[in-house]
């Protein structure tokens, strides 16, 4: 499988995995990420900071190896679906 196939199926399951909770804790998981407060976020909806989330952390996932996508994808799905 192609790098840019296995960076595709991250994006969807890494999507998958922050519509899991709801808006309150994915402000908690913006700020961690971020380090921001959330109040200077407040006017932000829910999908645009997973939206956000996401297209950072695609940042660091497109130095991983094909080996270390196909873990992190396969970690992603095992704690997504364990909630």
């Amino acid at each position: 499988m192609k790098k840019k196939d296995l960076l595709q199926d991250w994006q969807i399951v890494q999507q998958e995995y922050y519509e899991q909770y709801n808006r309150t804790e994915i402000e908690e998981k913006y700020c961690d990420w971020f380090g921001n407060i959330i109040e200077h976020y407040s006017d932000m909806e829910k999908y645009q900071m997973i939206e956000e989330l996401i297209q950072d952390e695609l940042l660091h996932r497109e130095t991983d190896t094909i080996q270390e996508l196909k873990e992190t994808i396969k970690h992603i799905k095992k704690i997504t679906f364990k909630k």
